[in-house]
């Protein structure tokens, strides 16, 4: 696997836009059509509620928010035209360009009957994103993205129910102008703008579905670049090129994604050019490379040691540092396949700070010191002369490594101490640690999230794996939310993380990758949400 560091390109931001240059290639395949696999059939793709790499790739390539990503990593303009804000920025006007429609066919007259292209007004305007915004912060919405709207004003109280979505500081001024006023300046604020859960929706159309918006082909409407043309239950949902988007119509005729688990056949469609993009594990990306295909790996995992802190046992934050400072990390690291990078913290560097990888703008934190004499006060502190006992899951190739852990635990700590690995596969692994059917686990923690903020605040309350609950962490995370500057966010996640890392509720030790290799006649596709979405709005085939 050494090779596979010089071929494969290194991709380090969760919305990089991969452009491959063939200018001295011929022309593009007019009117191509495109086969993309997709592991599992989406249950919907309302993008106010998209929260699978499914339903959020079919909302990224079919609906298009105020703003997008261009291949240079900056945020612009998308449905929006122009944009402007106050010096203080809390007040922004959006602009949006006149002249683009829903995307409205044949399948539409199942709701409206045979005058399904006149029934209801399809100009895309600013009420649609006035009504988006209301849709994802309406607690009968139950959008899992709705928080990160917390900084427009009132949001947080329209989402828990304290004022109705009428007060949400959200309005169209006219047909084309849409006024957003914030609680407070926000850092996130424009990457938020990029995503589905900031898509328009039209109202009409909307309550016309009678409760089953996003459930099949006729319950979508498209503003895009792709339009949901056919969606066959158990086997592909077909998407085709939106002419009614003006500025930027997909440059493809078609797109679809076959619903398909089996690597094999994942990988065969690759090299025989049958899919566009796909991804792939880190033996098949080896492959791929030396086939000629494009192979991009993107850092989504960091892998450590997680401990359920609602368990009787490893609640107490002593125990946990007792464990954590008594640990020797060079056996785990050198078990480790592929050679990973060690953890610099807690958050992948697949994570950003406006555009930025976190890695390479934030310090380096890494875990705690090792440290015999206070693990031992820690210890004794903790079990006061009792005796007591645990169990670490993990899987097979971490098995020996952790043994010899225990093995210095017991001589460190005597029979006080009982600890016992459980190997279970990797499937198994990942559902116990979700479900917190644990104590201790060595694991991996994968994230789609887009930005560090948004990384960090999946660890809010007590929903988090390691079912970790504390006034003083949520308050950081609270300030996080509202920090204003990249400058404010760098020190607030630095903060957060030391933070899970000084009470040992998490223990970083190496990063783990995402890979996504696409057709070599493929080019400008957009890897998202660390590398579960992929967007093909702007993509062509060349001949």
């Amino acid at each position: 696997m050494q090779k596979i560091a010089f071929k494969i390109i290194s991709v380090t931001l969760a919305t990089i836009i991969i452009c491959c240059s063939f200018t001295a290639c011929s022309s593009t395949v007019k009117d191509a059509e495109l086969r993309c696999p997709m592991a599992n059939e989406p249950v919907s793709v309302d993008p106010q509620t998209a929260d699978t790499s499914e339903s959020l790739t079919i909302a990224a390539n079919c609906y298009e928010s105020l703003m997008k990503t261009d291949s240079d990593g900056k945020i612009v303009p998308a449905a929006a035209s122009a944009v402007t804000s106050t010096p203080d920025g809390l007040v922004y006007a959006f602009r949006l360009h006149e002249g683009n429609k829903w995307h409205i066919n044949s399948n539409h007259e199942e709701i409206f009957g045979e005058g399904y292209e006149t029934a209801i007004d399809l100009r895309v305007t600013a009420h649609d994103f006035v009504f988006g915004f209301q849709r994802a912060l309406s607690p009968d919405t139950e959008a899992p993205e709705a928080y990160r709207l917390y900084m427009i004003k009132n949001a947080e109280k329209v989402n828990k129910g304290q004022l109705p979505v009428s007060q949400l500081g959200v309005k169209a001024l006219d047909d084309y102008t849409l006024q957003v006023e914030l609680e407070y300046a926000s850092s996130e604020f424009m990457q938020i703008l990029t995503e589905p859960v900031t898509a328009p929706c039209n109202r009409a159309f909307f309550e016309a579905t009678k409760g089953r918006y996003g459930l099949s082909a006729e319950n979508v409407l498209c503003n895009g670049a792709f339009y949901l043309s056919r969606w066959y239950s158990g086997n592909n949902i077909l998407l085709r090129r939106n002419t009614d988007n003006l500025q930027s119509p997909a440059k493809v005729y078609s797109l679809t994604y076959a619903f398909t688990q089996d690597e094999q056949i994942i990988l065969d469609n690759l090299l025989d050019e049958k899919y566009a993009a796909v991804p792939l594990t880190a033996y098949q990306a080896e492959i791929a490379t030396d086939e000629g295909c494009n192979v991009y790996e993107i850092q989504n995992t960091v892998w450590g040691f997680v401990f359920n802190c609602s368990d009787s046992v490893m609640s107490n934050t002593r125990f946990r540092l007792a464990l954590v400072k008594s640990m020797n990390f060079d056996d785990i690291r050198s078990s480790a396949k592929d050679n990973p990078k060690q953890a610099t913290g807690i958050i992948p560097p697949s994570c950003t700070v406006e555009g930025k990888p976190y890695n390479q703008v934030a310090p380096v934190l890494g875990s705690l010191k090792y440290d015999t004499t206070a693990a031992k006060k820690y210890f004794d502190e903790y079990t006061q002369g009792k005796e007591c006992s645990f169990s670490i899951l993990c899987t097979e190739e971490y098995e020996t490594a952790i043994r010899r852990i225990i093995q210095e635990w017991q001589q460190l700590f005597g029979i006080k101490l009982s600890a016992k690995v459980e190997v279970v596969t990797a499937e198994e692994l990942d559902t116990r640690v979700h479900r917190g059917n644990y104590q201790c686990a060595f694991a991996p923690i994968t994230t789609d999230a887009q930005t560090a903020v948004e990384f960090l605040y999946s660890f809010r309350d007590s929903g988090n794996i390691c079912h970790y609950n504390s006034g003083n962490f949520n308050t950081l995370l609270s300030q996080l939310l509202t920090a204003g500057s990249a400058e404010s966010v760098i020190k607030g996640c630095t903060a957060a993380q030391e933070y899970l890392i000084q009470n040992a509720v998490i223990v970083p030790l190496f990063f783990h990758s995402r890979y996504i290799a696409t057709n070599p006649k493929i080019t400008s596709v957009s890897i998202l949400n660390s590398g579960n979405v992929i967007s093909l709005c702007n993509t062509e085939l060349l001949k």
